[in-house]
């Protein structure tokens, strides 16, 4: 016990460390504690009754469940979580990446992004989604990955855009070749797993709330995504605001008197489709912007904190109150430095991988390589609906081992094959 104390230590005290800063940070912030959104939800799952509906799905919720005496502001909650996720990071960094400089550059991308600590403090799911991703890698490191599944298919039920990765995930596995934890070929059988979870979750939600949707806020964020000026919000001002402040997304306002997509029900969804219909030079700039904004950017998008909106008429940009403080600013300074080091290191290790055969084929034989599927497979949703930086910091988070362990393989690649000429 004592030797598997000493043994776990610099896990513990990093996730210490981490503790530390997400408390300062909950301090210092001028923004509440937001998980207690999910406690009206949680309240129901937690006395076994239906929830009232299901705009947000439920994953958020029932992880609130065990913490619903922390009310009103469940910081708790998030100390716990957060704390948690920091010590399953440390794990995933100490098993992937055995180079000292490496293993504590990973770290610091972790404690040092000041947004994600941000959002994990203010965001209503973000350190859900943090916890989950972390349970889910790690067993996924390990090779197990039916039990991989599980904190995914929460994770799916927490930020419905994981449905495309956790899909994918046991195709790439198989189609790699990746071995379980016996050392043996996983069967193709694994390719059911997630296609079970999904028809159960049409079925539970078509018995409950009476539509297969897998979340009621699609419609919404469709809307908003392919609104006629989406692009002219992002990457600077919140979307949200920026579009919906002004009364430019009153779905009345496009749908009254409009003939087209009568058939749909969802007004929210259709108000989508005739934007799109009636708008296609939107339509492109929309999509070349979302793609520039999830791979490219390395700004926090949006990039300015407070109240811009589209005026009603549609003319003019109105400045509302700004939230340009000192803290900020130098928070968005180094979450700049941190996402530009993501970029130049993801592309040089993209780059090692293309040009050399060998080494891809050896290091995608690997649980290591499924790091991406989260955030290279979340641009579809990204795409479709629309991103900013709180919608993919956290599996932009995983990439960090991901891209450090191929660095640390190349160097030990690079050794092999000097050492045999």
């Amino acid at each position: 016990m004592v030797n598997r104390l000493r043994t776990e230590l610099p896990a513990i005290t990093y996730g210490f460390i981490n503790l530390v800063a997400i408390f300062f940070v909950n301090y210092f912030s001028d923004l509440p504690v937001w998980v207690g959104n999910w406690e009206s939800k949680a309240l129901k799952i937690a006395s076994l009754q239906n929830p009232l509906d299901n705009f947000y799905p439920p994953g958020g919720a029932i992880l609130l469940v065990p913490f619903l005496g922390f009310k009103p502001h469940y910081q708790i909650a998030v100390f716990f979580y957060f704390t948690v996720s920091a010590i399953l990071y440390f794990m995933i960094c100490k098993k992937m990446i055995k180079n000292l400089k490496f293993f504590y550059l990973a770290l610091l991308s972790f404690t040092g992004n000041p947004y994600l600590l941000w959002l994990v403090n203010s965001s209503q799911d973000t350190v859900f989604e943090l916890f989950l991703i972390m349970c889910g890698f790690s067993l996924i490191l390990t090779r197990k990955y039916i039990l991989a599944f599980f904190p995914i298919y929460m994770l799916c039920l927490t930020r419905p855009a994981y449905w495309v990765s956790f899909l994918i995930l046991p195709f790439l596995i198989v189609v790699l070749k990746i071995k379980n934890n016996k050392n043996l070929l996983v069967s193709k059988k694994i390719i059911l797993v997630p296609i079970f979870f999904l028809v159960a979750t049409f079925s539970i939600n078509q018995l409950m709330f009476k539509s297969l949707s897998l979340a009621g806020e699609a419609g919404m964020t469709a809307h908003f995504g392919h609104n006629k000026y989406w692009y002219l919000s992002m990457p600077k001002f919140d979307s949200d605001v920026f579009l919906s402040t002004g009364g430019n997304m009153d779905t009345n306002r496009l749908l009254n008197g409009n003939t087209k997509f009568t058939y749909v029900e969802n007004s929210e969804f259709r108000a989508a489709l005739i934007n799109i219909y009636e708008n296609p030079k939107s339509l492109f700039l929309n999509t070349l912007q979302k793609i520039d904004t999830y791979f490219f950017s390395v700004q926090k998008n949006p990039q300015l904190s407070g109240e811009f909106y589209l005026s009603d008429n549609q003319k003019s940009i109105v400045i509302g109150k700004e939230r340009n403080s000192w803290l900020l600013i130098f928070g968005s300074y180094l979450y700049f430095f941190n996402r530009a080091m993501i970029l130049i290191f993801s592309i040089c290790a993209a780059t090692m991988l293309y040009i050399l055969p060998k080494f891809r084929r050896e290091f995608f034989g690997q649980p290591n390589v499924l790091f991406c599927a989260p955030y290279l497979f979340g641009s579809i949703s990204a795409i479709l609906f629309f991103t900013e930086s709180r919608y993919k910091i956290v599996s932009e988070l995983v990439l960090v081992p991901l891209v450090l362990s191929i660095f640390d393989d190349f160097k030990k690649y690079r050794s092999k094959n000097y050492s045999s000429i």
